[in-house]
């Protein structure tokens, strides 16, 4: 589960969730896409031997500096370094809708777990609000001044070195076709609205444009904010989507 986020000593939002919804086991449990390394580490208070996989060598360096006794590797959700039925558990939460192909991650998924296996997802739902993603927001005001040619501050132009890949929302529809053959969907959770969006994009902006962290303390206020709504259901108007499912 990827975030810039040091979440030490409070979970929220979806972190939350996802740690409510791992069981407690002895078993194996897999974090697709762990970034950094610190909500991964709390799965292991439930009682499995954790693995994190991420693409970026940095966040996996950063992961074995600061939790060594847990198994971090470096991989693609799309070609999982693992045999298969690997795992009892995996967690892939905001990974899928960064991705090139979607259907190939949940089939890889489903190869490294067991039969009866669960898998803990979440992503963006398509809900009223998808328009204010945060990331797509601001990269494609980027793009926009990529087109223009114009100079970035600190040097250089938005031209170089700048790629974009649209940050995918999924129906609910959507959802379970890339689950149908599979895996059996267990519970579904729609929540979140308006507060969402707007704190993730304040913070893009702000890191974007500013140089303002995302872990700076003055800003908690506003995840507290976010999460408070996030545990509100909002149906099919909802900015977020929680899937828990059992491997077929």
């Amino acid at each position: 589960m990827s975030t810039p986020v040091l979440y030490r000593e409070w979970l929220g939002d979806r972190y939350r969730l996802v740690y409510q919804w791992v069981p407690e086991g002895r078993g194996r449990l897999l974090d697709v896409g762990c970034g950094n390394g610190y909500f991964t580490q709390w799965l292991a208070r439930k009682g499995w031997q954790v693995w994190g996989v991420d693409h970026s060598f940095l966040n996996i360096q950063r992961a074995h500096r600061e939790f060594p006794s847990l198994h971090w590797v470096v991989g693609s959700a799309l070609a999982l370094p693992f045999p298969r039925a690997s795992f009892d558990v995996v967690v892939c939460s905001e990974v899928l809708e960064h991705l090139p192909d979607d259907q190939a991650a949940i089939d890889e998924i489903a190869r490294v777990l067991k039969p009866g296996g669960r898998l803990i997802l979440t992503t963006p739902h398509r809900g009223l609000f998808a328009w204010l993603d945060g990331d797509n927001v601001v990269n494609g005001f980027f793009r926009f001044l990529k087109a223009l040619r114009l100079p970035k501050p600190g040097g250089g132009f938005f031209f170089q070195r700048f790629r974009w890949r649209e940050h995918r929302h999924y129906s609910l529809a959507e959802v379970e076709r890339l689950f149908a053959q599979r895996f059996r969907i267990e519970e579904i959770f729609l929540s979140g609205l308006l507060l969402y969006p707007l704190e993730y994009l304040w913070e893009k902006a702000l890191e974007a444009f500013l140089g303002v962290p995302l872990v700076e303390q003055r800003y908690r206020w506003l995840r507290r904010l976010r999460d408070w709504e996030f545990r509100l259901p909002a149906g099919r108007w909802a900015y977020n989507l929680a899937v828990r499912a059992v491997r077929r």
